[in-house]
């Protein structure tokens, strides 16, 4: 099977407002070990050829892929397109160009959607676009999905808004996850510090996240343990967390690291130095950052919403409800990590989001359209 990979815009560090995690994390890491994953098959014959594109802001960038994306159909070289992400660029843009050239079958990635009420940065950073979402997944033969919480949810919400669209809609979806890019983790490879337990919190400062949340608890954990805390992404100064995070590094120095957007094998690196990850989130479609804590062997505290009871196997131990239960283990788990769950953790998921898993998973639904 020949297969043109669409990869999404990959944001520029520095640039513009605090970009989501998929512009600056999963939307390379997860997008690499898919391209790999899927070359990696094997006998199944799989050729996998990505498009390219040099332009440097997003608008000229979609503008280039599009036009890659009808050259291509127009060679009858490929059997399949496959993109990343729904909106990156718009999967309704790129039928249009399929249909106006050659009508090849078109698989998307959607990482989120407006269907979603608890997904605040959508309706933060683009309110108006609720419909385009359904449009561009509407526009697909086959949408992937990261969890079967995301396929839920999608096909409840878009059944309460129109029961045609969610008929016509629910027998596309497909829950694939997503990759993890094991070969670049495991080459970041650090030996932890057993003395100093670092806590890492490594979500984009955005509402649904709740930095602010996870800043109170790490100053109560900071002045009952003698755990480190690191921040990976970069807080802009005006968010309403900035001004906390700076009277934390102010009060406990040298216990407060800020990442400012760590490169992705620095990263990885600060990853297995860590021991315990933590989120505060009100919304996850999947939780990449976790898996990733994961896989590096830390202990994770997660709230019971979203696809966190999901990637986390129900497990009592790591997931909690509310604020105060969340303070309270998270000063135990800085005094003592539990390696063992965390080891029995990290082989589990190594496992179900290895890239050669989650590609035999997009290769089969591949198969059902091409």
């Amino acid at each position: 099977m020949r297969i043109l990979f669409v990869p999404m815009f990959r944001h520029p560090r520095g640039a513009g407002p605090a970009p989501a995690s998929d512009s600056l994390g999963f939307g390379i890491t997860c997008s690499d070990a898919l391209v790999y994953g899927l070359r990696g098959l094997g006998g199944l014959g799989a050729s996998v050829t990505v498009t390219q594109s040099a332009a440097g802001r997003r608008a000229a960038w979609i503008g280039e892929i599009i036009g890659h994306v009808e050259n291509a159909a127009a060679t009858g070289r490929y059997d399949v397109i496959l993109a990343f992400h729904a909106f990156w660029p718009f999967t309704s843009d790129l039928r249009r160009a399929l249909d106006d050239t050659a009508p090849l079958p078109l698989v998307t990635y959607t990482h989120g959607s407006h269907w979603d009420e608890t997904d605040l940065f959508r309706f933060e950073r683009y309110p108006r676009l609720g419909w385009a979402d359904l449009g561009n997944l509407a526009a697909a033969d086959r949408v992937l999905l990261v969890s079967e919480y995301m396929r839920d949810t999608i096909v409840r919400n878009v059944g309460t808004a129109s029961p045609a669209a969610a008929s016509e809609l629910a027998p596309r979806l497909r829950v694939v996850g997503l990759p993890l890019d094991l070969r670049r983790i495991d080459a970041a490879y650090r030996t932890r510090d057993s003395d100093h337990p670092t806590i890492v919190y490594n979500h984009a400062p955005i509402a649904a996240k709740r930095p602010g949340v996870f800043l109170d608890v790490a100053e109560s954990v900071l002045a009952d343990t003698a755990a480190n805390v690191l921040i990976t992404r970069h807080m802009p100064p005006a968010t309403p967390w900035a001004a906390k995070l700076t009277s934390l590094v102010q009060q406990f120095p040298n216990r407060v690291i800020c990442g400012e957007d760590l490169p992705v094998d620095a990263y990885y690196a600060a990853l297995w130095r860590s021991q315990v990850q933590v989120s505060t989130a009100t919304h996850e479609s999947l939780g990449v950052a976790t898996l990733e804590a994961m896989a590096t062997g830390n202990q994770c505290l997660l709230p019971r919403i979203g696809a966190y009871p999901e990637i986390a196997a129900d497990d009592p131990a790591v997931l909690y409800s509310g604020v105060a239960e969340l303070r309270d283990r998270l000063v135990r788990a800085a005094a003592r990590p539990d390696a063992e769950r965390a080891s029995a953790h990290c082989a589990r998921i190594r496992d179900a989001y290895s890239p050669k898993r989650v590609a035999a998973a997009v290769y089969a639904v591949l198969c059902e359209v091409a």
